[in-house]
């Protein structure tokens, strides 16, 4: 008799704990995800994390999405399209979530965007830049501008400043720094500017002389280092060992404090495009900035504002649009497709037919230059 009001008493727990929360109103959180650069390229990545970790913290102090709260999980892209093939799979069939930020790079979003439309799961990646991507999959979005717009702005203002007559491309051998050789060489022959030497590098090289040295014979007026700070910085300070004192233009992956350290003094006059301005005059983005420096540094973080920036953006519209339409990726879709100046932090934002960033009243890049050991605005 005893043996049985046991197992009753065990049987009336279990149903007990299986049931409570459904008496008290208490539902599951909505699972949101984002793949990012935290093993190779962390100076970006773990910038971005904070940017996503600050949306989602947002909400759910202010109470969640209809009362209930957004659950984070975080995987790493590895630099590897196979590792985020992987992580984009997990996220979807294991862990269920209904939309991402994420990945960075454009060979890992690329390899990764079939699979999150077939899934039906909205991805917005914050930092892909290939214009493979535009108009490729319908749940698929990017968050900042495509690298063949960049171009045009970076190359029309250093024709029209720096007025050059050649230019040597100094190139990481891996897409994003193949498709910027292309498209910049391209807009620099356009404005008359002769592409007089294109040499590449492998991501990991630390040593760059001998290519330098092919280039420096070129004699060209201006040097452009397209890719990653780990490889651009070291090329920059090399440059400069071996007595080339051309300026430098870069890409927006320089946009780090940690390029200024590496390259030292081949980093004075470097000029990039980026895509955010610390100086938007907005309460959001005022409140965005001290929020995340104090973050940074509680976290002793490497410190990318403009990374955070984006994928704080891309984060929080994908939250707005459960908010808007309930928690399912046909209702964030919905949302996208139909925003209309979003008040981001890196300015109005929306979304062309093609699921491209539009930034109001600005091509979405910004110019700016390291002057006494600081990047300050140029444009």
């Amino acid at each position: 008799m005893m043996a049985k009001l046991r197992v009753i008493l065990v049987l009336g727990i279990f149903i007990g704990l299986l049931v409570t929360p459904l008496a008290w109103g208490a539902d599951p959180p909505i699972k949101m995800g984002t793949v990012l650069r935290l093993s190779i390229g962390a100076e970006h990545g773990i910038p971005c994390r904070r940017g996503v970790e600050m949306a989602v913290a947002e909400v759910n102090k202010a109470g969640g999405v209809n009362g209930r709260q957004v659950e984070l999980i975080v995987e790493d892209e590895k630099d590897s399209p196979a590792a985020s093939v992987n992580a984009v799979q997990k996220l979807i069939n294991v862990d269920k979530v209904i939309g991402m930020v994420g990945p960075m790079t454009s060979g890992d979003v690329m390899a990764a965007t079939k699979i999150a439309d077939e899934a039906k799961v909205v991805m917005i990646t914050p930092t892909a830049t290939t214009p493979q991507l535009s108009g490729a999959a319908a749940y698929v979005y990017r968050g900042c501008s495509r690298i063949d717009t960049q171009a045009k702005v970076l190359t029309k203002y250093v024709a029209q400043n720096w007025k050059p007559k050649t230019v040597a491309i100094f190139f990481s051998n891996e897409p994003y720094g193949k498709g910027s050789a292309k498209f910049f060489g391209e807009e620099f022959e356009k404005l008359g500017v002769k592409v007089v030497a294109n040499e590449s590098f492998m991501r990991g090289s630390r040593d760059f002389k001998s290519e330098l040295t092919k280039i420096k014979a070129a004699n060209p007026d201006i040097l452009f280092i397209p890719g990653y700070t780990p490889e651009t910085a070291p090329a920059a300070a090399q440059a400069r060992q071996l007595g080339m004192n051309q300026k430098i233009l870069g890409v927006y992956g320089d946009m780090d404090p940690v390029y200024i350290q590496l390259a030292g003094k081949g980093a004075e006059g470097h000029v990039i495009g980026v895509e955010y301005d610390e100086d938007y005059d907005t309460p959001k983005n005022k409140a965005f900035k001290k929020n995340y420096y104090e973050l940074a540094k509680k976290n002793n973080d490497p410190v990318n504002i403009m990374f955070a920036a984006l994928s704080f953006d891309a984060a929080s519209m994908i939250l707005e649009g459960m908010k808007k339409n309930g928690p399912t990726a046909e209702g964030i879709k919905k949302f996208l497709d139909e925003v209309k100046d979003f008040d981001g932090i890196t300015g109005k934002l929306s979304f062309d037919k093609t699921h491209d960033i539009v930034r109001a009243g600005t091509d979405g890049v910004y110019i700016v230059e390291v002057k006494g050991g600081r990047y300050t605005k140029a444009k």
